[in-house]
């Protein structure tokens, strides 16, 4: 009984990362005035791939990771840092997540 919260927890943690990598993407793409195809072209992976990942859909490999990393010319480790979403959105997200599956 105590795996599925557990299961639960770690579905919403990868899903947050998901959601702040797409949007660190995504901002960076555009500060840098690409498009999405001048990423995906540098970047070798496919212009509907990278539109998933910025929204959301898919999440990339560590392979596609470094590549995106790669082409905006950045460490991969960047990609992941924080944006300005709200830690306490997320930690109540995670709690309604938890309530509801129980």
């Amino acid at each position: 009984q105590l795996k599925q919260p557990f299961m639960v927890i770690s579905q919403c943690i990868v899903y947050n990362i998901s959601m702040e990598f797409g949007e660190i993407v995504k901002e960076l793409r555009l500060q840098r005035n690409m498009s999405q195809m001048d990423l995906a072209l540098e970047a070798g992976i496919s212009q509907g791939y990278l539109a998933m990942v910025e929204s959301h859909q898919k999440i990339p490999t560590i392979t596609t990771i470094f590549k995106i990393a790669k082409a905006l010319g950045i460490a991969p480790a960047a990609l992941f840092e924080s944006t300005d979403m709200d830690k306490q959105q997320i930690k109540s997200q995670i709690i309604d997540l938890i309530q509801s599956k129980l």
